[in-house]
């Protein structure tokens, strides 16, 4: 896959990456602060039927890629790169929600442990969920899983009385099949000026977001659950869009480091289980390595 073709796909992920760590900044300078923040709140109502669709689309169109090269490789590299960073960063935001509730003497709510494995709460379920549609459609031949899309989309439009999770998860299905379906339908096809105007698309620091989104998407959270309060409460900061800011930057900065650190060896198996004779393949003279994202896989 062309550089080019990835720098497109790399900016609109990072978009996206970054709209849900806006939302996430939002809502919790909303709990702490109690300011209503309303022109973000109208922003993000208007960015929920993009961001997680969005998101999803884009994971889906290497799908064949990935099943290119043989069912048991295309599952073991969703186990290494979307089940395993899922099981670590789950391990700690459920010890941070134990802990929290013991410590303040809430109920502590262990049946957050037993959903962990089928109904993910919290911020990963979308890991969960990515790797849940990877197993779904790997199995599946192309022509069967282009109709399953069509009836996927009929059906999360027909389908009524769900809890909202289900309900999210015959909604987003269907995305990532659609992004299969492009990604199988475009390679060749695309007229000049599209793939001129494509090349266009490509911010690079949105870029440099989206070719490590998984690391900002897990990292995120931790970040933003004690800076809001710590900006709010401990440095006193009392302007609300301030607090907003300044904890979008921070989850974005801890992104960015963690990011420039994935692949060394002390760090690396946050993000990803180690394949054995790991390389780096080079296009021209630029080096990209094999550990691509969860959602670029």
């Amino acid at each position: 896959m062309s550089r080019a073709r990835m720098d497109w796909m790399d900016t609109l992920r990072g978009g996206a990456v970054v709209a849900v760590i806006g939302l996430h900044a939002q809502l919790t300078t909303t709990l702490v602060t109690g300011a209503a923040l309303r022109p973000l709140v109208w922003v993000n109502e208007h960015l929920e039927p993009v961001r997680m669709p969005l998101l999803m689309l884009l994971s889906g169109v290497l799908l064949s890629r990935s099943l290119a090269k043989g069912l048991h490789r295309h599952v073991a590299g969703k186990v290494r790169a979307i089940l395993w960073p899922y099981a670590v960063w789950m391990a700690v935001d459920l010890a941070h929600v134990l802990l929290d509730a013991a410590s303040a003497g809430r109920p502590v709510p262990w049946h957050l442990v037993g959903q962990a494995f089928h109904d993910p709460q919290g911020y990963l379920w979308f890991l969960g969920w990515l790797f849940a549609f990877h197993l779904l459609a790997g199995p599946l031949p192309a022509p069967v899983r282009t109709a399953l899309m069509v009836g996927g989309f009929v059906l999360a439009h027909g389908v009524s009385g769900l809890d909202p999770d289900a309900a999210r998860f015959v909604w987003l299905f269907p995305f990532f099949l659609l992004g299969d379906v492009l990604g199988r339908a475009l390679p060749g096809r695309v007229p000049p000026a599209v793939a001129v105007a494509a090349r266009r698309v490509h911010v690079p620091a949105l870029a440099s977001v989206g070719r490590s989104s998984i690391v900002y998407y897990v990292c995120h959270m931790p970040v933003v659950v004690y800076a809001v309060p710590l900006l709010w409460a401990g440095l006193e900061v009392r302007m609300p869009w301030l607090v907003w800011v300044l904890t979008v930057g921070l989850a974005l900065a801890a992104g960015r480091a963690l990011a420039a650190v994935q692949h060394a060896p002390r760090w690396r198996l946050l993000f990803a289980w180690p394949r054995a004779n790991v390389t780096q393949p080079t296009v021209g003279n630029t080096t990209f390595p094999v550990f691509r994202d969860a959602m670029s896989h």
